[in-house]
């Protein structure tokens, strides 16, 4: 699979940056920041490391982001192979690269911590595909506790 986020952390777009395997899924969102899409996923694996992975499914498939789930193909065929595994490991996986998608773009469409200012071109692709969806309610599911802050970029 591809990976998710060829935006550069860098200013630079000339910086080269190792591809992450923990974050790698559809080439539709490669807009999205690498380094965005590893702050999601940790988010989410810290919160599922406290409360478990068996909610995740449900989670996404009960919520809003069902919608976004149906509206890509990828990301419906993931969320059915993962649905269908008997392997418990590989289909958290899968969830979890699903949530960290959805994640990242809710953070990028709604310009949560200054993440759409910091990449204005990736928030528009982020808007198109979510369209006139409502916001996923990210507070509600993780809290006030979202440690998104981008890092700070040298001048």
């Amino acid at each position: 699979m591809p990976p998710i986020g060829d935006a550069h952390t860098q200013a630079s777009r000339d910086t080269p940056q190792k591809a992450d395997p923990a974050t790698t899924l559809s080439a539709s969102f490669r807009f999205i920041p690498r380094e965005l899409a590893t702050k999601c996923r940790r988010l989410i694996e810290s919160y599922h490391a406290i409360y478990g992975y068996v909610g995740l499914p449900d989670m996404l498939w009960l919520s809003d982001a069902r919608d976004i789930i149906e509206r890509d193909r990828e990301l419906t065929r993931i969320f059915k192979r993962a649905a269908r595994s008997r392997a418990a490991k590989r289909a958290n996986h899968s969830f979890l690269h699903i949530a960290t998608t959805i994640v990242s773009l809710e953070v990028l469409a709604r310009d949560f911590s200054g993440w759409g200012k910091r990449f204005p071109a990736a928030k528009g692709e982020a808007e198109k595909i979510l369209g006139r969806l409502p916001q996923l309610r990210l507070r509600r599911e993780f809290g006030d506790t979202l440690a998104f802050y981008p890092t700070e970029t040298p001048t």
